[in-house]
């Protein structure tokens, strides 16, 4: 394998993903050269952790952020989490031969975003054990753990107005995921508590910044509107409970005790 050949079309990938607007088609070309790499690049070992192991090592490792991050950057939420994957082992495994790197804990808090916005707290509270405690003051670890907290007390406001404290533009994808995510699981409660909302009213409830934006929404949810007002098919609904058969049931099913007893 041809090092210095590796060493270019990663430096071209990383100018291609830093760029404002990629050419998406030539860096995912290149990235598929990279991955095919990577399976040749070395791995430090206890009993060989040369100069040229821990430099092939360090390559790798490069590779696997600007992908992870490239792949935040186009919304390809299931390659970050499979460059991540990988990295892990550098992070954790590799980490007494090579030195940290500096796009640690920037992708460490990406992940615990993305749990987040995947709405999986047991994943976020697991990962979070794994980072040594004077690390969570950092800020790329630090700003995940206050969107947690917001989520925790239902303030879905903390969550939007977090937009403008990002550490890195990257986390600005998982702001929207868990926007949109936390505005579907208002929607639904809503249709289910309100026969009517008026449009001022959703807009101030969904936090919608304008009434085009909410009548996007409204066509997207399929509600209905009646002049100012959404109106919900659903609201609080009554259920007729079989009472007689029900107490029969019971009886029987006591009768049955009493004599199994």
């Amino acid at each position: 394998m041809d090092i210095t050949q590796v060493q270019k079309n990663f430096t071209h990938f990383k100018q291609l993903a830093e760029q404002p607007n990629p050419d998406v088609n030539k860096a995912k070309e290149l990235l598929n050269h990279l991955k095919i790499d990577l399976i040749h690049l070395s791995s430090p070992t206890q009993s060989d952790h040369s100069e040229k192991v821990v430099k092939e090592c360090l390559l790798a490792r490069d590779i696997l952020e600007i992908a992870a991050l490239y792949s935040v950057k186009v919304r390809d939420i299931s390659a970050f989490e499979r460059f991540y994957a990988q990295l892990t082992t550098f992070y954790q495994d590799y980490k007494k031969y090579i030195q940290p790197s500096a796009l640690q804990y920037n992708i460490i808090g990406l992940h615990l975003m993305k749990c987040l916005a995947t709405q999986n707290a047991p994943k976020f509270h697991s990962e979070l054990e794994l980072i040594p405690f004077d690390m969570l003051s950092n800020p790329f670890i630090k700003f995940p753990l206050l969107v947690e907290k917001s989520i925790a007390e239902g303030s879905y406001q903390k969550v939007l107005s977090s937009r403008s404290q990002v550490p890195s533009e990257h986390y600005l994808v998982f702001i929207d995921l868990l926007s949109n995510s936390m505005r579907e699981d208002i929607a639904n409660c809503i249709e289910r508590s309100f026969k009517y909302l008026t449009l001022k009213e959703a807009q101030k409830v969904l936090q919608v910044a304008s009434l085009d934006q909410l009548s996007e929404y409204i066509k997207k949810r399929g509600w209905k509107v009646d002049g100012d007002k959404i109106l919900f098919d659903s609201g609080p609904q009554q259920i007729e409970i079989p009472s007689t058969q029900l107490i029969h049931q019971t009886i029987h099913y006591a009768k049955e005790l009493e004599r199994i007893v």
